[in-house]
């Protein structure tokens, strides 16, 4: 095989060399039509011109279009090509232009059709009386002399279909048992072959073969008569392309009883065109040879065939690195000489980058310090104002006159002070780090009761989240560290478990001693960090994407607390499947046990009241509240419990309150219960703010519901991009709850007018008014329904509900939220308009009227006009 790729590749570089210097010959291909045999001959024309570098292929198809090929052809010679390879779609409609080219001294070789000119330079093809005659004989010797036998043929009028047509004859005339009882025309079309044969069994004509004239019409008579069931009749064609689905595999699989190799030899084609072209002895009939194709061969020869495609293959491939070495070759100097240019250009590049790095290293640096230093002073100063707040609060929080209400309000109070002191003490403890000042205080403990201690201060909150807590230590664990610093490690890492992991979830708080190293390491099944965010998770105020709000110091001092002990901090995770956080540090570290300390108080921060975990959401019984029905429903949307808390409180006198902890688990509640009015946070886990307002006003059942975001977010472009997402109202935290009752008063009495002006049910009305898209949308096509449907009595509201896509109980919140009316109203007045309009222009009695707006009596329509309009339909 190597000797063989060797002689390959050099006769390759051979011609190519020696072809240099020759003429070069372009050679136009007129096609009558394309298909998968026409495709093999293009096919080995391009492999041809591989060994034969003069020589370029231009190449056109008629789609059996015989005006096109005639265009087709004058194009090529008005283009002056050298010579013409043509296959005729048939023998008179287009020798005129044949002739055409020949007078005008351009070589014609006829490929595999004829015309019935004489002027060509050459033919070349099989023979199509040889085919036909083989497969006569073919069939009658299976029939053994007697049987009846249908013919389907090509294109009427082409040489093959006539040259086929007539040696099958021929071969018959030896066999007088046997008689063609049918001759179809199916222009060599595989939809057209089953057509006919269709046509054919509906005759009911009893036939054992059938002959077509080329596999694609064989396999179409074949797909008749297994569409109808019909056993018992064998079918024969002619080309057995070696190809997925072509006649050769179907004369394998038994399909087809037989087949004829009609060649295609694109390569004797290109050697027969170049013969001429270089003055070079030819024939000018030249007929390729044919074979008979059984189920016993076909095998055999599809085998050849793999062969024979393998090694076209790599005779692709190496045509193709010989093009490359050349080109290679003939471009070296430019190469050489444009290197030069790139090298002296990357030295000076890399010279630029390294002195940008530099800077901005220096920059970040000095940005990060300033950043630091800034937050510092600022947590100096928020020191004495919080202990100052701090102190009141709590000692007014123990005073016994106060109502539920008022306590309720002072422990929110209590706790966020207790939040921003343990922020500013994180801020200091990570400046002292960057500092170097941050000491070690050792001291001897046990660490898996310590844990166990952790683990119990988010018991309650993981209960109500529905989160179960498992603590995975085997034995008692002892080390030398600072407890302090290793319990606020833990205390962050959970914090941050308990923060991402949904309603539901396991959190696993485990720790294993291993030689003198101990590791801890919190697990969750949560939503897990994505791939890009995970080397940069403990950088300082680094935030990964949707990770909601935070400062972006808690895991960088996790980290660097990890490393005060000589430790190593890691995270392993996978987007939607959860995270596992892990410290690694020695069992003991160096140096002197300061002192035995007694027991560490618990955090600063309860974690069961922690201001920035997403509490879970109660269950819809929970949420609704026992009060009065007529009170305006307002949903609140935010991870914060202490502001759901709070407005809850607030608004409670005056609406029925809902909560959510976040935009997806908010969606869900609006909709089963569409709120009058929703208020939202933007920085949520899971589904944010904005997203949620987009998906809320694209939902048909609920587009009409007014969204006020209320955020931290407060610059022009934030609020631009609020509005952008379908946000009616925009607020900025902290906010004036007079500002927020107005403004949620205002949206509910905006909605309630929209509602009277779209209540009259005229047609007229303008929609503009409406908000969204969707709702105008939801209006139109509402109207539209009830309109075209006004006559049918059966109308009904799922009828409605069903053509819009909405449920009875969406269908009936939204048009009452619209229009003031329920859907079944809605209708009643539509119709009763509609009647009133007929009474008045047309003269239709009232009967006739009734029917004819859907009402199923007379009466009962009357009773309910005179209800609408005060008077009787008579008058």
């Amino acid at each position: 095989m190597k000797k063989y790729i060797f002689i390959i590749l050099s006769t390759l570089l051979i011609t190519a060399c020696n072809t240099n210097n020759n003429r070069q010959y372009v050679i136009g291909v007129s096609q009558c039509s394309e298909d998968i045999w026409r495709d093999k001959l293009n096919n080995e024309l391009v492999m041809s011109t591989y060994q034969h570098d003069n020589a370029t292929l231009k190449f056109a198809s008629a789609n059996d279009n015989d005006k096109l090929q005639t265009e087709q052809i004058n194009q090529f010679i008005k283009e002056g090509v050298d010579l013409l390879i043509v296959s005729p779609n048939q023998i008179h409609t287009i020798s005129s232009v044949i002739d055409k080219a020949y007078d005008k001294g351009i070589p014609v070789i006829l490929f595999d059709r004829k015309t019935d000119s004489k002027k060509y330079t050459a033919f070349i093809g099989a023979d199509n009386y040889e085919a036909g005659h083989e497969m006569g004989h073919f069939i009658a010797q299976q029939l053994k002399g007697k049987g009846r036998i249908a013919e389907i043929s090509g294109l009427k009028g082409s040489s093959p279909a006539i040259e086929r047509n007539r040696g099958f004859m021929d071969a018959l005339k030896a066999f007088p048992g046997i008689k063609v009882v049918s001759r179809r025309y199916a222009d060599w079309l595989k939809q057209k072959g089953e057509d006919e044969m269709d046509s054919i069994i509906a005759r009911n004509m009893p036939i054992s073969y059938v002959f077509a004239q080329n596999d694609r019409m064989a396999i179409g008579a074949l797909q008749a008569t297994e569409k109808h069931k019909i056993k018992g009749i064998k079918i024969v064609g002619i080309d057995a392309l070696p190809v997925p689905g072509g006649g050769m595999e179907n004369v394998r699989d038994g399909r087809l009883e037989a087949s004829y190799i009609y060649p295609t030899r694109g390569d004797l084609v290109m050697q027969l065109a170049l013969n001429i072209l270089e003055k070079r002895p030819y024939k000018r009939d030249n007929y390729l040879k044919g074979a008979l194709v059984t189920r016993d061969n076909a095998n055999v020869l599809l085998m050849q065939n793999e062969e024979m495609n393998k090694q076209t293959a790599r005779l692709t491939n190496l045509h193709g690195k010989v093009d490359t070495y050349l080109a290679q070759y003939n471009h070296q100097k430019v190469y050489i000489f444009l290197f030069s240019v790139i090298t002296l250009l990357l030295i000076g590049i890399m010279v630029y980058v390294y002195r940008t790095i530099v800077i901005r290293r220096r920059i970040e640096e000095e940005a990060t310090n300033a950043k630091l230093q800034f937050f510092t002073n600022i947590s100096h100063e928020l020191r004495t104002p919080l202990t100052l707040i701090a102190d009141p609060v709590e000692y007014i929080i123990n005073d016994k006159n106060l109502n539920p209400q008022q306590r309720n309000m002072l422990q929110i109070v209590e706790r966020n002070v207790a939040v921003l002191s343990q922020l500013v003490s994180e801020i200091l403890d990570f400046r002292k780090v960057q500092n170097g000042k941050m000491k070690l205080h050792l001291s001897d403990f046990n660490l898996t009761d310590d844990m166990g201690r952790w683990l119990n201060l988010f018991a309650t909150s993981a209960q109500k989240k529905r989160i179960t807590l498992q603590l995975e230590v085997a034995s008692p664990i002892f080390i030398r560290a600072d407890r302090e610093k290793i319990e606020r490690i833990c205390y962050n890492l959970l914090s941050n478990a308990m923060k991402y992991t949904p309603e539901g979830g396991r959190i696993i708080f485990g720790a294993t001693a291993d030689n003198d190293l101990v590791h801890i390491s919190v697990s969750d099944n949560g939503m897990g960090i994505e791939a890009g965010d995970i080397p940069y998770i403990f950088d300082h105020f680094y935030q990964a994407r949707n990770s909601g709000s935070g400062t972006g110091i808690g895991l960088a001092l996790v980290k660097a607390f990890t490393e005060l002990h000589h430790g190593q901090a890691n995270v392993t995770s996978e987007k939607g499947k959860g995270s596992v956080f892990s410290i690694t540090l020695p069992l003991k570290q160096k140096g002197e046990v300061s002192q035995q300390e007694a027991q560490t108080t618990p955090p600063l921060i309860d974690s069961n009241e922690n201001c920035g975990e997403p509490n879970t959401v109660r269950h819809l019984n929970d949420i609704i509240q026992p009060t009065d029905s007529n009170k305006p429903e307002v949903l609140i949307i935010d991870d914060n419990n202490d502001i759901r808390t709070y407005l809850r409180s607030a608004l409670s006198d005056l609406y029925k309150v809902s909560e959510a902890a976040d935009g997806k688990t908010g969606l869900e509640i609006a909709r089963r219960i569409v709120p009058d009015i929703i208020i939202s946070d933007i920085m949520m886990p899971i589904m944010d703010g904005l997203e949620f307002c987009n998906q809320l006003k694209n939902d048909k059942a609920i587009s009409h519901i007014p969204v006020i975001l209320l955020t931290a977010r407060s610059l022009d472009e934030q609020r631009a991009e609020g509005y952008e997402h379908g946000a009616d109202a925009y607020i900025a935290k902290p906010f004036s709850l007079h500002l927020l009752l107005s403004r949620i008063e205002n949206l509910i009495q905006s909605r309630r007018q929209l509602s009277e002006f779209f209540s009259g049910n005229n047609e007229n009305e303008d929609i503009s008014k409406l908000s969204t898209e969707t709702d105008k949308n939801f209006i139109t096509q509402l109207r539209r329904i009830i309109q075209v449907n006004l006559a049918d009595s059966d109308l009904s509201v799922e009828k409605i509900g069903d053509e819009i896509g909405l449920s009875r109980v969406q269908l009936y919140r939204k048009v009452k939220a619209l229009t003031g009316y329920s859907p079944v109203e809605m209708l009643r007045k539509a119709r009763l308009a509609r009647a009133r309009q007929l009474l008045q222009t047309t003269d239709k009695n009232v009967s006739e009227v009734a029917y004819a707006v859907g009402f199923s009596t007379p009466s009962y329509f009357s009773k309910c006009y005179k209800e609408e309009f005060g008077e009787s339909p008579k008058k």
